[in-house]
């Protein structure tokens, strides 16, 4: 039978955690993701404490806490010519690789009766009726949500996308690595002109390293080791934490990030996580909104009725409460004369500090 109540397009944080909602309260729910799982995902690879309360209501959260991971509790701060400075991170600020999350999440939606079909790509979205097309027809009775990431084809198909609006954009690419024994409890964001590097262990072997920088920066190097050897291998910093110069992985292709938001929902389509908007990786609030939106996209299904003005309210209301924050010290840490200016500024202000923390990194039960 190809007939469903929901059909979730993308198996990521965003679409296991709306398949797994639906199914939850007795919705018939098919997932196609394009992929097989466990599967690699460029990403910052830290859980802010705020997703949580989303995993517990979810039922999830002790499965998580399971999987390797690595405690994080502060994120240090470090531009060039300036001292480096140091937020206490909220508790229950975790680093865990995004291939076991993910197929934690996945799992934990097949167990809750979503019928998940991988290796399987969308190629048409009919919204007004809402049916999508693979090797065969399904239709969705309620609604379709999708989650497939930056590049959505629910989003294009649909009409939901919006031109972006932030100039250049900005490219990530992430690699992992030998952990080295002096590498402590922190995120390190190492801030250069047009960009920053992070890194942070995410268990007791690897240490994740990613890149974000802005287009016209990348165009600059050759390649991905390029940039990697202009940015990480010459730094001082990096030099005496002992990282080998070799990747135990292959780097990953160059990313895309886009600040702008396209069209929550429209004719019975939700989009949610990455599809919705993408969130700048340093923060960890990218999981975050994939499993808040997910969740959200199923509180509207539910509805039924002025469904879809309700999920487009509480997106706006969600991106007020965590977006804004985020988006203005994005894009003061992208202009390395801002960066050195901030970080002293920081450094001499500590509440200052704790307001950041609680502001960017804080618990999502001070927004509820």
């Amino acid at each position: 039978m190809n007939d469903f109540d929901v059909i979730v397009v993308g198996g990521g944080p965003a679409g296991a955690t709306a398949g797994a909602g639906c199914a939850q309260r007795g919705l018939r729910v098919a997932l196609f993701e394009r992929t097989r799982f466990p599967r690699h995902k460029v990403c910052g690879d830290v859980i802010n404490p705020n997703c949580w309360p989303v995993l517990e209501r979810l039922g999830v959260a002790e499965r998580i806490r399971k999987l390797p991971h690595h405690d994080v509790d502060g994120a240090l701060f470090a531009a060039t010519g300036t001292h480096a400075i140091t937020i206490p991170l909220p508790p229950e600020t975790i680093a865990v690789r995004r291939d076991l999350f993910d197929t934690a999440l996945l799992d934990h939606a097949r167990a809750c009766g979503v019928h998940v079909f991988e290796n399987t790509t969308i190629h048409e979205i009919s919204s007004d009726q809402r049916k999508v097309t693979a090797e065969e027809q399904y239709s969705a009775r309620h609604g379709i949500i999708g989650a497939d990431g930056r590049n959505s084809i629910v989003a294009r198909k649909s009409g939901l996308t919006r031109r972006r609006r932030d100039g250049n954009g900005h490219i990530a690419f992430q690699s992992h690595f030998h952990a080295p024994k002096a590498l402590d409890h922190r995120v390190q964001l190492h801030l250069f002109r047009g960009g920053y590097c992070g890194l942070v262990r995410v268990d007791a072997d690897r240490v994740n390293l990613c890149i974000v920088t802005d287009q016209c920066g990348a165009r600059h190097h050759q390649d991905c080791k390029a940039l990697f050897a202009h940015t990480v291998w010459q730094s001082p910093r990096f030099r005496a934490l002992g990282i080998a110069p070799e990747p135990i992985e292959p780097l990953e292709s160059a990313h895309p990030l886009q600040a702008s938001m396209n069209v929550p929902a429209r004719d019975g389509v939700f989009l949610v996580g990455d599809a919705l908007r993408v969130m700048e990786p340093f923060t960890g609030q990218g999981i975050f909104f994939a499993l808040r939106t997910g969740e959200l996209a199923v509180e509207a299904i539910r509805q039924r009725s002025s469904h879809e003005e309700s999920y487009i309210a509480a997106v706006a209301k969600l991106y007020r409460q965590r977006g804004r924050t985020n988006e203005l010290l994005r894009r003061a840490l992208y202009h390395e004369s801002a960066a050195r200016t901030i970080v002293p500024v920081i450094h001499r202000a500590p509440r200052l500090a704790r307001w950041l923390a609680d502001n960017v990194l804080g618990g999502e039960r001070r927004f509820r």
